[in-house]
């Protein structure tokens, strides 16, 4: 299988420049260079076009997206702390939205697409901070949630969308936090230790949503094992929900080594077996750049995309193992989740159910 990765050199107009700050271009090339290495015949380049960036109104509010594509006209606003908009942010957005609209239409024909773009955006929420996050966290509008609001709404039937970047995906759950049609499952460090500081075992969403938000909580320090015995407890959620379409919100900040500040112990193997389950169990698949900003993007990236073409890891990384101690507090996490959803009468707690019994 081919994956089809939509590039532009437009995705790097989004710059920090003059400031230093670790979301910048840079993260493309390494992006460029990890796929450059063992995947000849298996990605197909492609350059989207310009799409109408009102497009994100569907998940985000007309007021905020407004805002921050009215920023940044002269140099770079900060919109807090940790996000900036610059000059060239607009032109990125739209290059954004072109490529979703040509992802969803590979996707519903039944292929694989990757939009390797950026600003990320999983971190973004309806009007931007979600959750009650303290920043938008690098984000700007989210893409990957734009692609499953569209999936959803042409296919008509539910999407599943998976996040396996080192911090919780709170503006992708605060977006769907009541919609059954949409279920979001994310693998990510334990929020108490890290940003967003949301994303707990309890928080399964409300109302008709309530039981269809999984957050898969993972200590720090974790290795392979505890990491792909996450994505075991994943393949038991896609067998009960049988989606025929799966949207990626693909970090990779989790790669042991990826910048000065992962503690994770994740190697080529997590990424690799995700895009291969993945690729599995969807008709069509549209995956979204998120995090990872060194290593991740040089060797997690190849193999997750690796993963989906069905062709073997090209790295081969060696696999660490995780501390007892990590053990026992990732099964704690594990039931609360499924404490969570049997209270909620969802069908998805004998996923976590089952995950236990291996204990």
């Amino acid at each position: 299988m081919r994956v089809r990765v939509y590039y532009h050199d437009d995705f790097k107009l989004h710059s920090p420049d003059p400031y230093s700050h670790p979301e910048n271009p840079d993260r493309l090339e390494r992006a460029l260079d990890g796929l450059s290495r063992g995947l000849e015949g298996v990605v197909e380049f492609r350059e989207p076009a310009e799409g109408d960036p009102g497009v994100y109104t569907a998940v985000h509010s007309p007021s905020y997206l407004k805002s921050v594509l009215s920023m940044g006209v002269y140099g770079v606003e900060w919109i807090d702390a940790d996000t900036y908009i610059s000059p060239g942010t607009p032109k990125a957005v739209k290059r954004l939205a072109g490529a979703v609209k040509d992802a969803i239409g590979d996707a519903l024909k039944g292929s694989t697409a990757l939009i390797l773009g950026r600003p990320p955006g999983h971190h973004a929420g309806i009007a931007g901070r979600a959750l009650g996050a303290p920043t938008n966290g690098f984000c700007i509008v989210n893409t990957a949630a734009l692609a499953a609001k569209i999936l959803y709404r042409e296919a008509g039937e539910p999407v599943l969308m998976v996040d396996f970047d080192l911090h919780h995906g709170n503006g992708t759950q605060e977006i769907f936090w009541d919609d059954p049609n949409v279920i979001h499952v994310d693998i990510h460090q334990d929020p108490a230790t890290i940003y967003p500081g949301v994303g707990f075992p309890e928080d399964i969403g409300s109302g008709d949503g309530r039981g269809s938000k999984i957050n898969i909580v993972t200590p720090a320090y974790s290795g392979d094992d505890i990491y792909l015995h996450a994505l075991s407890i994943v393949e038991d959620i896609l067998e009960e929900v049988k989606p025929q379409y799966i949207v990626v919100s693909a970090g990779f900040d989790a790669y042991r080594g990826d910048n000065d500040f992962t503690v994770m112990n994740v190697g080529s193997r997590f990424y690799w077996e995700a895009g291969k389950l993945i690729a599995e169990k969807a008709r069509g698949i549209v995956a979204v750049l998120e995090g990872g900003y060194g290593l991740g993007l040089e060797r997690g990236l190849p193999a997750f995309v690796a993963g989906l073409a069905g062709v073997e890891d090209p790295l081969g990384d060696r696999e660490f193992a995780s501390s007892g101690y990590a053990w026992k507090f990732y099964r704690r996490a594990l039931e609360r989740l499924e404490k969570a959803l049997e209270s909620a009468g969802s069908p998805l707690a004998e996923a976590v159910k089952k995950a236990l019994e291996g204990f």
